[in-house]
């Protein structure tokens, strides 16, 4: 099979990733005992091959025309596991190519790290960290879990030739106190750049956040939390800048081993300057989650409120539900739902650029139907509509693939 013409284009950053990550690797592994050095690691690999037929690509309320194509999805996964440290590494190449309509072949890749190792019996060392790159019109997005609850740009632009970098970096330290009371810190940084953005209204932006979080264990089950969150906003070419303080309190239950619940409430207040105008914002955040894993299904939902980042140089308070489930219905047939809903507003006043609302749903039936293969096929519906905008945009797409698993 010959690799798809443009897969090598302007936008293929899968190397300087693969790079980045051996460093990460490395670093984890020297501050390793002796025991993490001799542990396996466990890869996983496999490729995708999708047709699919969307009827309105670019998510727009003007004229548009339905499209097909293929997507090529080559993915490598490797981890290791010991009685004191975790490392895994996970990353995908996801090639494009429309056969119909007037857009761009795309190509997307992404490569996450999670790590982190116990340095003694009670300090604790890890690193979570994303290089991504990929277009906001429409997205490929293969991975576990809710994803990144800080991204909510994806629709914000319909422009095909907009390529964005987005990279997060977040060390964190974690040290029990007490066997009751632990304490963890955390720094991450979230760097955005834009290319071939002219006309859209992206613009460059960098995010540092700073948190700290006392945990306090109530009984076996039960435990409270209480965390402050510090962050700094700053898009680039602009005189806008925003720094957020926020304090929270919450309560976590392990109902069962393997069922898990949570939720915080506090405060926030923003101080925002623009163009040489100041104005502060307060209001409530709030984040609320429910985890569940068994031999049959896993689930995943978080329900939440924050002041966030945005591509369009402000930043904006989101309220967003998203959710992953998968079950298996059958001895070879599994069924998945992911479901991305958010609500995006300027923290004063309005935006005809920045308030919309967002909608992302997508069943998904797989069918393992060899040892290697599994065939599936899956439905995505979208929609987002504009305050400003009386029409909402609405996006139709179904897929069917076949995956061959190396491993």
């Amino acid at each position: 099979m010959t690799m798809p013409r443009n897969c090598l284009s302007r936008g293929y950053a899968f190397a300087p990733a693969v790079r980045v990550a051996a460093a990460c690797v490395a670093a984890l592994a020297g501050v390793a005992p002796a025991a993490a050095v001799a542990a396996e690691w466990i890869p996983e690999a496999s490729v995708d091959l999708a047709s699919f037929h969307d009827d309105n690509p670019l998510l727009t309320t003007g004229a548009h025309e339905s499209t097909s194509g293929y997507v090529v999805v080559p993915r490598f996964n490797v981890k290791r596991n010991t009685e004191t440290s975790k490392l895994a590494v996970n990353s995908y190449l996801a090639h494009t190519q429309y056969s119909r309509g007037d857009i761009d072949d795309q190509n997307e890749t992404e490569l996450r790290l999670t790590g982190e190792n116990q340095t003694t019996e009670r300090n604790t060392l890890g690193i979570d960290g994303q290089l991504r790159r990929d277009t906001l019109f429409q997205r490929v997005d293969i991975g576990s879990g809710v994803g990144n609850l800080r991204d909510t740009d994806i629709g914000l632009s319909s422009s095909t030739l907009a390529r964005r970098t987005y990279t997060t970096l977040a060390p964190f330290f974690k040290r029990l106190l007490t066997e009751r009371d632990a304490l963890r810190v955390a720094y991450r940084l979230t760097d955005v750049t834009f290319d071939d953005a002219a006309g859209t209204g992206l613009v460059d932006y960098k995010e540092h956040l700073a948190s700290a979080e006392f945990s306090h264990q109530l009984s076996e089950k039960d435990s409270f939390t209480v965390a402050a969150n510090v962050a700094r906003y700053r898009p680039s070419g602009s005189s806008t800048k925003a720094d957020t303080l926020q304090l929270l309190a919450g309560i976590s239950r392990n109902f069962t081993e393997a069922t898990r619940g949570y939720f915080s409430v506090g405060g926030s207040e923003t101080n925002q300057t623009d163009q040489g105008q100041e104005a502060r914002s307060s209001g409530v955040v709030f984040i609320t989650g429910f985890e569940q894993k068994s031999d049959l299904s896993t689930f995943e939902g978080v329900l939440s409120r924050d002041v966030t980042p945005s591509g369009i140089g402000r930043s904006v308070q989101t309220d967003q539900l998203r959710v992953r489930w998968t079950r298996k219905t059958a001895p070879t047939v599994d069924f998945a739902l992911q479901a991305q809903l958010f609500r995006n507003q300027v923290l004063e006043g309005t935006a005809p650029d920045v308030d919309r609302r967002y909608y992302q749903v997508e069943p998904e039936l797989r069918w393992h139907w060899l040892d290697h293969w599994i065939m599936s096929g899956s439905y995505r519906y979208r929609q987002q509509k504009f305050d400003v905008d009386p029409s909402a945009a609405k996006s139709n797409t179904v897929y069917l693939a076949l995956t061959y698993t190396f491993f």
